[in-house]
């Protein structure tokens, strides 16, 4: 079990250690996962991944590390906290398999359910509600589900930074009843989010890899910039420009300092999407055929 003293451990250095704890477990550039079968799992909503996930975190950190596992259609899957300093992290779990020709199954983006992705998150420790770091863990699986092939660590703001539209997307959903002729009926108003997804097997500078990116000056503070390969620089539509690091502590040629690649536009096929017009989906059947 890891020995690092807690009191010091922010909420990125958690998630180091957890990423290491990942990593030390490849063979051969996959990660081998070993998940019981739904059927012995409980509902269709839990997931065997997010249950293997949970006792692989409790296993990387120190024993004192409480690890909660938030329930079905919840946001984020695991909450993190440490007792003695009240530090807590979430973490939110999307996995995809490969298809057999070895790409992803779901291409540009991926489905966030009804709450979107964001770096900041509301918890509730009894009756106070707080608000926590919160880090994705991204994984692509083989087709057999037996290891993971691609594996990301991501801190929420690198997809989205914006807390209150975070927290809007949470309390939105509302049901309309007294619907109908009669009144019987009812209507889920519920949102559906797509972003982007980071183990698109066409974005090459993530495909294949074992990496954790978080914010440079994250990094920076914990004072752990090494096995940094590049930047990625991030530009909202107002013009900011939010640099991260990533992070493979995998890789075996690293750049020499100051030579750091620098990416710029990872989602940027996200952006050519266009409206698709919708239309009624009604039977067709030959026309009646008249003497």
């Amino acid at each position: 079990m890891n020995s690092i003293s807690t009191p010091s451990m922010t909420a990125l250095e958690i998630v180091l250690s957890i990423y290491r704890e990942f990593i030390s477990r490849a063979e051969e550039g996959v990660i081998p996962i070993d998940i019981r079968a739904k059927s012995i799992i409980g509902t269709v909503q839990d997931d065997p991944f997010d249950h293997w996930v949970g006792e692989t975190i409790k296993i990387a950190l120190p024993g004192v590390f409480e690890v909660f596992q938030s329930g079905s259609l919840t946001t984020p899957d695991l909450v993190i906290r440490d007792p003695k300093t009240g530090t807590m992290v979430g973490i939110e779990i999307k996995k995809l398999i490969q298809k057999p020709n070895g790409s992803d199954s779901r291409g540009l983006t991926i489905d966030y359910n009804s709450c979107l992705p964001c770096g900041s998150t509301l918890i509730r420790s009894g009756v106070e509600t707080i608000i926590v770091p919160c880090f994705y863990l991204f994984a692509l699986l083989d087709s057999q589900s037996k290891n993971i092939v691609t594996l990301i660590f991501l801190d929420g703001d690198f997809l989205n930074y914006d807390f209150e539209l975070h927290k809007e997307s949470k309390y939105s959903n509302y049901t309309e009843y007294f619907h109908g002729p009669y009144g019987e009926g009812s209507v889920r108003h519920r949102k559906m989010y797509t972003y982007p997804n980071p183990i698109n097997s066409k974005i090459s500078a993530f495909h294949l890899r074992h990496i954790l990116i978080a914010k440079k000056s994250d990094f920076e503070k914990a004072n752990d910039v090494s096995y940094i390969s590049e930047q990625i620089i991030r530009t909202d539509k107002y013009g900011n420009s939010f640099y991260y690091y990533l992070k493979d502590e995998t890789a075996n040629n690293l750049p020499s300092e100051g030579g750091l690649r620098t990416l710029t536009d990872v989602f940027d096929a996200c952006k050519q999407r266009s409206p698709k017009e919708r239309t009624a989906a009604i039977p067709l059947i030959p026309a009646l055929k008249r003497p």
